[in-house]
């Protein structure tokens, strides 16, 4: 017998075409068909779930059937014979799954969809505790629903919480907080507005000690961990300074006795900002400034300072491998390290101003690559050094009275682009101590030479290639 069923995907519902009867431990081979009015239903793995009663309507047997496919008859199940094993009904669900992940997609609505009603056949007489009620089963059932019964409690429990957690936490104000060991962002935390803070971990430089602890800028003062509270977002800076350094009224007036690779200098010190130094340093070394360090010049001029530092966060400075850069719209080269042994200068692609006293004091350089970005090379901007030529890239468009001066062994300036208006008899000058004035040659382009000669300036002046001037070269389909 085939016993026919239809699932309505709109409402859930497993419906039998009529009613059923099989016979108790019947052997004969029926079939159940369902066929689902919904439009994709090959798509999805089933398979069926049962529950045998017996005539008193007790559970007696559970049975749930291997993976079923959909056909183009629909789903299809021969039923085994241990589903008609109770005298009594046998209740059917359908079940649904995603064949990718073996979800569960959907269910019939309830198990309560009687698939067919089970009779006594005449050679087989069921014994009458199969007729009597399971009594275990039937515990099983009620502590089923009383576990049904706390989860929704417990459920219900922790919707009201959350709502109520939700509310709270948007009352609440977080801020952040940032910790910096000169300009390197050493820990970020988000800390409720109130809170109180404790330091992450950090590694002091070597022959260093901590002043105070950490800088808070927006007050400008050393942050206290026991008494302080966040009130809104805040940078806090490692204070810590080198041995033997003096700082009197936030000037540091002695950079100390010994020779060190690195001296730092820190934010603040004895209730005051530390923004000046007056003193050059005794040994050769690198300098390491805080934010609000202002006056540098001493130190800028100084022989034996290999590079300055300040953080790299700060807001207005922008140290590149010890020189200084400013960026005020444009970028500005205002500090370049004094180099040692026939170095070089290699000054940072994109700035466009070289500042006055930039490049200064420095008998060592024979080398200075400026980058194609530059523009502009401000009043005694390159002086006093080693310098023996000099290349000015092409986008140059302005060069100042006194740019080059007193670099005594500059017997050359290569000038790749066309700047004659911007340049006078003054603009690359050589003055010593009897007044003497020499300047080096000026070597152009041929297409501009003619434009520099016209300016009758005191330059020798020379055409690249002086072939072309010369006619050697023949032009082309000569």
């Amino acid at each position: 017998m085939i016993l026919k069923y239809k699932y309505h995907s709109d409402t859930g519902l497993l419906e039998a075409y009529r009613s059923y009867t099989l016979a108790q431990n019947n052997s004969l081979s029926d079939t159940i068909l369902i066929t689902s009015t919904a439009p994709d239903a090959e798509r999805y793995n089933y398979c069926l779930e049962f529950i045998c009663y017996n005539s008193k309507s007790i559970p007696k047997a559970q049975y749930i059937s291997p993976i079923l496919n959909y056909s183009d008859e629909g789903i299809s199940f021969v039923v085994p014979n241990n589903l008609t094993e109770f005298r009594g009904h046998v209740d059917m669900q359908l079940t649904g799954y995603d064949p990718d992940d073996n979800s569960i997609v959907f269910k019939s609505v309830s198990k309560n969809c009687k698939a067919f009603e089970v009779e006594g056949s005449l050679c087989v007489l069921e014994k009458d505790l199969n007729d009597t009620p399971n009594v275990f089963t039937e515990v099983l059932k009620q502590l089923e629903e009383l576990g049904k019964i706390h989860q929704d409690i417990i459920d219900e429990a922790m919707i009201r919480f959350s709502q109520q957690m939700l509310t709270m936490v948007r009352n609440i104000k977080w801020y952040k907080v940032k910790f910096y060991d000169y300009g390197k962002l050493l820990d970020e935390r988000w800390i409720v507005e109130g809170g109180k803070l404790t330091a992450p971990q950090y590694t002091l430089p070597s022959d260093c000690a901590i002043v105070g602890g950490w800088y808070n800028p927006a007050a400008g003062e050393i942050w206290d961990m026991e008494n302080d509270t966040v009130q809104s977002d805040t940078d806090l800076y490692l204070n810590y300074i080198t041995d033997e350094i003096v700082i009197v009224n936030g000037e540091v007036t002695d950079l100390g006795k010994h020779s060190r690779a690195d001296i730092y200098i820190p934010e603040y010190y004895g209730g005051c900002k530390v923004t000046a130094v007056n003193v050059e340093p005794i040994f050769t070394t690198r300098v390491h400034l805080g934010h609000n360090m202002q006056d540098i010049g001493q130190l800028a001029l100084s022989l034996r300072v290999a590079g300055l530092y300040f953080p790299e966060n700060h807001e207005v400075y922008i140290s590149d491998g010890g020189s200084i850069y400013a960026y005020d719209n444009l970028l500005k080269l205002i500090y370049a390290p004094k180099v040692w042994r026939d170095d070089a200068i290699i000054v940072k692609d994109g700035c466009r101003i070289l500042g006055a006293y930039s490049i200064y004091n420095d008998k060592y350089l024979r080398r200075l690559l400026l980058p194609q970005s530059l523009e502009c090379i401000d009043q005694y901007c390159i002086v006093n050094t080693g310098l023996e030529s000099l290349r000015l890239p092409c986008n140059i468009i302005e060069v100042h009275d006194y740019a080059v001066s007193n670099n005594f062994n500059l017997k050359r300036v290569y000038i790749e682009g066309d700047v004659p208006e911007g340049i006078s008899d003054e603009t690359f000058i050589n003055i010593d101590e009897n007044d003497d004035v020499t300047r080096p040659i000026l070597c152009v382009n041929p297409q501009y030479y003619e434009n520099y000669k016209a300016l009758n300036l005191a330059y020798e002046i020379q055409a690249v290639g002086q072939e072309y001037l010369d006619g050697r070269y023949a032009q082309k389909g000569e």
